[in-house]
């Protein structure tokens, strides 16, 4: 399996995640496509869309894409035109913006199991993904810091990786011989910390990460990425 890294607005990294998927359609047209930007009750849509059952306003609208994600549809709409006209499943790996915030609130072990959406309790992170998520939530602003705060913060973002890594290993053991390729956010992917670590919790440990060039990478450290692309 393969996982293209992002920054979400950066129309640059979609075209070069575009590009790099033609290039793997080519090469296997079996290929599966995973994106974080969908929510799994989104499901059914993407299936339609694919079928060529769905306009784009109609797709847009029906996979509620203005509040589940709500980055300009034009930076993703070329890599979704060549899903569905190239007849490519797609993949919802996300859960609900409503359980992120409700274990941001409280923490994952005081969220109830009926709340989690099934998801499996998330893989400790490890010592540096944890401190590049403090790091992170220093610069968020709000209410003051405190330990509580950035535990609940961190146990969030690990249902963020758990969400995807789930949803990714579970297509795989479908289809062990199939080509998954996965849309993401690059801090997902950086230095294997968050989807491939849950991954490999998960007895999934091929993913292959990578990832386009920015200003704030440090790509020669902390095993960043198995490749990186400049424009």
């Amino acid at each position: 399996m393969i996982l293209l890294g992002e920054q979400h607005d950066s129309e640059a990294d979609h075209h070069w995640q575009l590009s790099t998927i033609e290039r793997l359609y080519a090469a296997d047209p079996s290929l599966v496509l995973g994106f974080e930007m969908f929510p799994r009750a989104a499901q059914p849509v993407l299936n339609l869309w694919v079928a060529g059952k769905l306009s784009e306003p109609e797709f847009l609208a029906r996979s509620d894409w203005a509040h589940a994600w709500g980055f300009p549809p034009e930076l993703y709409l070329p890599i979704f035109r060549f899903a569905r006209d190239h007849h490519i499943p797609m993949l919802a790996l996300n859960v609900s913006h409503r359980i992120v915030h409700l274990v941001a609130e409280k923490g994952w072990a005081a969220t109830k199991t009926a709340d989690r959406e099934g998801l499996s309790t998330p893989s400790p992170p490890s010592p540096a993904y944890r401190a590049s998520l403090a790091e992170a939530m220093s610069g968020h602003g709000g209410p003051p810091m405190t330990p509580e705060r950035l535990s609940h913060f961190i146990d969030a973002q690990l249902v963020w990786d758990r969400a995807m890594a789930e949803a990714i290993a579970t297509q795989h053991a479908q289809a062990p011989n199939r080509l998954i390729v996965a849309l993401m956010g690059a801090g997902h992917l950086e230095h294997r910390h968050g989807v491939p670590h849950q991954l490999e919790a998960l007895g999934v440990a091929n993913a292959m990460v990578l990832l386009p060039e920015h200003e704030v990478c440090s790509p020669w450290n902390d095993n960043y990425a198995d490749a990186i692309f400049t424009n």
